[in-house]
């Protein structure tokens, strides 16, 4: 029998692409909510008349991993998802023990043939004695999701990679007591808009999606011949905002742009003096696309809202994830 509790899950970055990682020591173990990360199986199926009403022969079509991944942010699943998506390489500033990361977008594919830098996945269940193991996976799309009385949450969306017939040996995989305790409650995140703090947002989720797909062509393989992207990189906002002021419906008639800041700081406990696990998302151009106040009921007046990012003329990119831990190991 498995249980869920038991489940071994970490993601480790390739040397190179084609040959995945085996050394428990390369993985960032995971702590996490639900995954469904596995192989994707089509069939094709003859669709010949053939006198009968049965379905015609049955052949084995194109293969790939996808799959969901959901999760309670920690300092360690931050740090693995940010590289995983956005950029395995973060400019880094070191104070003592403290690394701060900056995470921008990368602004070129990683190859001819991959647009992320290739990923293993390692997944166990606790009554096997191997595990599944994914190579060269493509990490496409993330989200976050701050919301009154909850923890800070994310996704992280695996696109594309190649599943290991006969799987690995078990490996020992799991995340530290130290981390899976360091969580970002809602009552230690803050927004900011329009360069001034504001508190009337009940949930926030921002959405980055790299547009990353699977092109499959006669290459004697059920595997994908390359990963491309499909479309632009997408970074979307949707939330609830209390009507208690007119500052984002003024934007929004205007079509004014205005920057939005989400910062979670873990005061629990400082990691040095002066120092706590700090996340922020810079969105420094955020126009508002929908946002249409209405009344349903006697109780308080709350919008749903959607924006998207757009490319700041000056900074040059439409979305910033910064992350300040003590979690040195490199991506």
């Amino acid at each position: 029998m498995s249980y869920g509790a038991q489940v071994k899950f970490g993601i480790a970055r390739q040397a190179s692409a084609g040959t995945g990682v085996t050394d428990a020591t390369s993985f960032h173990a995971l702590a996490f909510l639900s995954e469904d990360i596995g192989l994707d199986a089509e069939e094709l199926i003859s669709a010949n008349l053939t006198g009968r009403f049965e379905e015609g022969a049955a052949y084995s079509g194109p293969r790939n991993v996808a799959g969901t991944l959901e999760y309670e942010v920690t300092p360690r699943n931050l740090g693995a998802v940010l590289a995983a998506v956005v950029n395995h390489a973060p400019s880094a500033v070191t104070s003592g023990s403290v690394v701060t990361r900056t995470f921008l977008p990368n602004t070129a594919d990683f190859s001819s043939f991959l647009v992320k830098a290739p990923w293993t996945i390692y997944k166990q269940f606790a009554d096997a004695s191997s595990a599944e193991h994914f190579y060269d996976c493509q990490m496409g799309q993330l989200s976050f999701q701050f919301g009154a009385g909850a923890f800070l949450r994310g996704t992280m969306n695996t696109t594309g990679g190649t599943r290991t017939a006969t799987g690995v040996g078990s490996l020992n995989v799991v995340p530290p007591a130290s981390d899976v305790g360091r969580l970002f409650p809602w009552n230690v995140c803050s927004v900011s808009y329009g360069g001034a703090g504001v508190s009337n947002f009940s949930e926030i989720t921002v959405n980055l999606n790299e547009s990353i797909e699977p092109l499959n062509a006669l290459n004697a393989s059920l595997s994908p011949f390359k990963f491309t992207r499909s479309a632009n990189r997408e970074v979307t906002v949707n939330g609830t905002f209390y009507m208690t002021d007119r500052s984002m419906l003024n934007n929004f008639v205007a079509e004014t742009q205005a920057r939005l800041l989400l910062t979670a700081t873990n005061t629990r406990a400082a990691i040095q003096s002066g120092y706590y696990d700090t996340f922020t998302i810079d969105i420094p151009q955020l126009k508002i696309t929908t946002f249409k106040p209405g009344a349903s009921g006697p109780g308080e007046v709350a919008v749903q809202f959607t924006a998207r990012g757009v490319l700041d003329p000056t900074s040059f990119y439409s979305i910033q994830f910064t992350q300040a831990s003590t979690y040195a190991a490199g991506y």
